[in-house]
């Protein structure tokens, strides 16, 4: 199986250092920002992992954090939602083993998004606030939220349009965070793999900037073209850093 997938991380207009990260297949990219999306092909045999993670701002170390996860995600092929689970407290044990080398880095945390993608199937999870979509029929967000607006969308209090916009938006009750003892509530579900299947994968810095519907024209004109007006339209507000994957299954 084959994938075309376009992706970025940018430190954004407004921070001053980027805390998002990136792994595509077998490559990790944190602490850089990129200044276009980034086009390829793969080929897909066995479980290839793609994910982003969004390093806590207002906790220290978090550029730290979001690379030191997705390290741990790189080399794993996990084939059961229960792997999955081990896997993501196995990320939190090393951000713990971090903490104790480092103490200026306690409470460093990250939320974290991604699929692990084989021919049959996709292993689709999230901790936190950033966000798995998937373009088939139309377009689905497949994970969920780990925040207090999440709770209010649930509840009917307000509409997925209004998170975007909710004072409280970007308080989140998990995340993967070191020097703490609570393990984090981890979203998972597994899905078939069709051709055509699109997937997103980004952090709030995209999905916060853009409207559903500006998400869905976007990926209606492919990966290449789809993945650079994604981010020329996150880019125009760019308060916060901005990632994501675009893969599509060939």
């Amino acid at each position: 199986m084959k994938v075309e997938l376009s992706y970025i991380t940018n430190i954004g207009k407004v921070r001053y250092r980027n805390e998002d990260a990136l792994l595509t297949a077998t490559k990790v990219f944190s602490e850089i920002s990129m200044e276009h999306p980034i086009y390829e092909t793969l080929e897909v045999e066995v479980t290839v992992p793609f994910a982003v993670a969004d390093g806590m701002g207002g906790h220290p170390c978090g550029d730290k954090a979001s690379g030191l996860v997705l390290e741990v995600l790189k080399d794993a092929e996990p084939e059961t939602e229960e792997d999955l689970l081990s896997l993501i407290k196995r990320a939190k044990r090393v951000l713990d083993s971090h903490v104790e080398a480092i103490s200026e880095c306690f409470g460093m945390g990250t939320a974290v998004a991604g699929v692990f993608l084989s021919p049959k199937k996709a292993i689709v999870f999230n901790v936190g606030d950033c966000r798995v979509y998937r373009m088939r029929d139309n377009l689905e967000r497949l994970t969920r939220d780990h925040t207090v607006v999440q709770e209010l969308f649930e509840k009917g209090l307000i509409d997925e349009e209004e998170m975007r916009f909710h004072p409280e938006r970007n308080i989140l009750t998990s995340s993967v965070m070191g020097g703490y003892p609570e393990e984090p509530k981890v979203y998972v579900r597994t899905e078939e793999v069709r051709e055509g299947d699109l997937f997103l994968i980004c952090s709030d810095g995209l999905w916060d900037e853009v409207s559903r519907e500006f998400i869905e024209r976007c990926l209606a004109m492919g990966v290449r073209e789809g993945g650079v007006r994604l981010f020329e339209g996150a880019y125009a507000g760019g308060m916060d850093n901005i990632s994501f994957i675009l893969l599509k299954v060939l």
